[in-house]
């Protein structure tokens, strides 16, 4: 396995910087499609970073396809290529206006974090129970792209009766529009759906503890990863057309 001297990142934006060089190495061909990448360990010698920040930017090169993650296996660079990449779709859709998209990903990540934390104080044993179906059904609907997309949208949207805050519940359903446009226009490939459903599970987890803090940091990085994600994609898309 080939793999070339990395100079250190900063520490600024670590995650999204490690995930925007390692999308670099993909696309250019550094490793062939089903190939293994060099292990954790070797990444974070060579970006000289901790196990978190590199697993933070896997997981965002996971969700927009271009690598897959096998459990206790590695990493591995996806079989066909991403279709974020490769869709005509992204020349109308959402992403072509990365201002907007980004803007409005930090309006969710500050509502919903602390949406989440009230949650976790405030949820009842029903209202948890419902929102256990909701991800059971996701991982049911994983061949259905539709279903999941409404099903990932009913999650989010039921925080907002769970907080029991009349105020942000209201907000919620103000974005809901916004929310639906974006999640529709979603490829939501099938590594997505699994990060989705896995990130979900945390915050659910976090619920069961009562643990605001927790939640919080779940509902943040299941957003982060989705932001890091398009960033990621944005800038790809930029190097291939000035390469093309």
């Amino acid at each position: 396995m080939h793999f070339k001297a990395l100079e250190p990142v900063s520490r600024a934006t670590l995650s999204e910087q490690i995930a925007k060089r390692l999308a670099a190495r993909i696309t250019a061909g550094d490793w062939q499609p089903g190939e293994k990448l060099p292990s954790e360990a070797e990444l974070c010698k060579a970006f000289e970073v901790g196990r978190s920040s590199l697993r933070e930017a896997l997981t965002s090169l996971a969700f927009i396809g271009l690598i897959r993650i096998r459990a206790g296996g590695g990493s591995y660079v996806a079989e066909q290529p991403s279709a974020y990449l490769t869709s005509p779709w992204l020349k109308n859709g959402v992403l072509t206006d990365e201002k907007a998209l980004n803007e409005f990903i930090e309006a969710r990540i500050v509502l919903e974090t602390e949406l989440a934390a009230l949650c976790a104080e405030r949820i009842t044993p029903e209202e948890l129970s419902g929102m256990e179906q909701i991800v059971e059904q996701m991982r049911d609907s994983m061949d259905k792209p539709e279903e999941f997309r409404k099903l990932d949208l009913t999650f989010h949207l039921s925080m907002g009766s769970a907080a029991k805050n009349e105020v942000l519940n209201e907000v919620i359903k103000g974005v809901r529009e916004q929310m639906m446009e974006l999640i529709s226009k979603s490829l939501l490939l099938h590594e997505g759906m699994e990060q989705a459903i896995a990130q979900h599970g945390k915050v659910l987890e976090a619920f069961r503890q009562r643990s605001p803090q927790k939640a919080r940091e779940a509902m943040h990085h299941h957003l982060q990863s989705f932001q890091r994600g398009y960033r990621v994609i944005f800038e790809e898309l930029q190097r291939i057309s000035q390469n093309g």
